[in-house]
């Protein structure tokens, strides 16, 4: 199934341009079955998830969240818990995470200096990201050698900030997506591919 594992939206993204509304009409145009909402420091209401889902059942919408820890961007997938915003220790947030059954992402982490900080700690999240609209050429290509050296997941994600970004770097799941765990099984077990449509 093709999946967009980081998106905003203008509803909690100050930097994002479209709606919700827009963002999904648009990524079921262009074929993806499932898609992570991962705003800035921000979490959808169970309820709010609820009412996009029920405006858009042709794919699986699933919240969470993207973190600044510091210089550091961590995804966490699959949550509405605001406990995660007032976290600033990424070892607490990791250990949270894992605890609840949550796929952490460490975003565009060779974007710029600081990004990957938490990685020579080791402290490892389940994946990091590789090839994204905010990361391209030389760093995603380290990023991908990282992960490779650390025997993490490698993902794409779109880090979608308009409509102009999807469709560009997403991954495809083996197996049908139905629940956000399935996402996370996927990348832990490698049952996924990184796909790309870079111009």
């Amino acid at each position: 199934m093709k999946v967009e594992l980081h998106l905003h939206t203008s509803r909690y993204s100050g930097c994002a341009v479209n709606s919700p509304s827009e963002m999904m009409r648009r990524l079921i145009e262009a074929g993806y079955e499932a898609v992570c909402i991962t705003e800035h420091d921000a979490v959808w209401g169970d309820d709010e998830l609820d009412d996009l889902r029920a405006l858009f059942p042709e794919i699986m919408i699933f919240g969470g969240l993207e973190l600044s820890l510091s210089m550091q961007h961590l995804l966490i997938i699959d949550t509405t818990d605001p406990s995660f915003l007032s976290m600033t220790n990424e070892a607490e947030v990791l250990t949270m995470a894992a605890a609840a059954g949550k796929l952490t992402i460490l975003a565009h982490p060779f974007r710029w200096e600081g990004g990957a900080d938490m990685l020579r700690r080791g402290r490892l999240p389940d994946a990091i990201e590789t090839f994204t609209n905010n990361q391209k050429g030389g760093a995603a290509e380290y990023a991908t050698e990282a992960a490779r050296k650390l025997a993490i997941a490698a993902v794409n994600a779109g880090d979608v900030h308009s409509l102009s970004m999807i469709d560009k770097f997403w991954i495809e799941t083996a197996g049908p997506v139905e629940r956000a765990s399935d996402i996370r099984d996927a990348i832990s077990q490698g049952a996924y591919r990184n796909c790309s449509r870079q111009e």
